[in-house]
């Protein structure tokens, strides 16, 4: 939200500053209808106040539609930690974590994904602070562009595919780049690989 707007009131910080300051829910309907809920915020907050679950909150106090986000399970994080994934990825490879189940788990799947990251060199959706970037996918709204948080995810990487952790992201993904977008479990069964 903040990459697209560059504005406080569209932060988890903001969200909060608002509250406590005598603001509605829907006071603040139009920054929190840009809100994905990836989760990231809670990671971030140092006072570790649960931000999603306010934001959560907040949402439904002031109608807005609730955000069905698909959780990547431990099944699918065994098929994530799978030893085929790390034989198969490429150097110029660009991995996507799926942002909302990787930061509900980030203790114990940080340290993963970046020893993937360094056995491989491939490049992946996470920042300078290891937060998962989500892609947006299926939560373009007035106030929330995915195709531009997209397009920022591309900006100044260079890879030949991609590969995703959440079969949804598939075809939008290869729309936007014109690159192959494949899912883990491919990787496993060796395609593409």
């Amino acid at each position: 939200m903040w990459l697209q707007h560059r504005e406080l009131r569209f932060s988890a910080q903001g969200y909060a500053k608002a509250m406590q300051h005598g603001a509605t829910a829907s006071e603040i309907s139009e920054p929190l209808s840009a809100c994905i809920q990836c989760g990231a915020c809670n990671l971030l907050c140092p006072a570790q106040i649960d931000l999603l679950a306010m934001i959560k909150t907040c949402k439904k106090e002031a109608g807005l539609p609730k955000i069905e986000t698909e959780r990547f399970d431990q099944d699918c994080f065994t098929i994530a930690s799978h030893a085929a994934i790390q034989q198969n990825l490429n150097a110029d490879d660009f991995y996507i974590i799926d942002a909302t189940a990787f930061h509900a788990n980030y203790a114990q799947r940080v340290e993963y994904y970046e020893a993937l990251r360094q056995a491989t060199g491939c490049s992946i959706n996470l920042d300078l602070q290891r937060i998962a970037i989500p892609t947006g996918i299926n939560h373009d709204s007035d106030t929330f562009n995915s195709n531009k948080q997209i397009e920022w995810l591309f900006q100044g990487r260079v890879f030949n595919r991609i590969i995703v952790e959440n079969k949804k992201e598939q075809r939008h993904l290869a729309l936007i780049s014109g690159k192959e977008v494949i899912h883990i479990s491919e990787l496993i069964r060796g395609k593409n690989a």
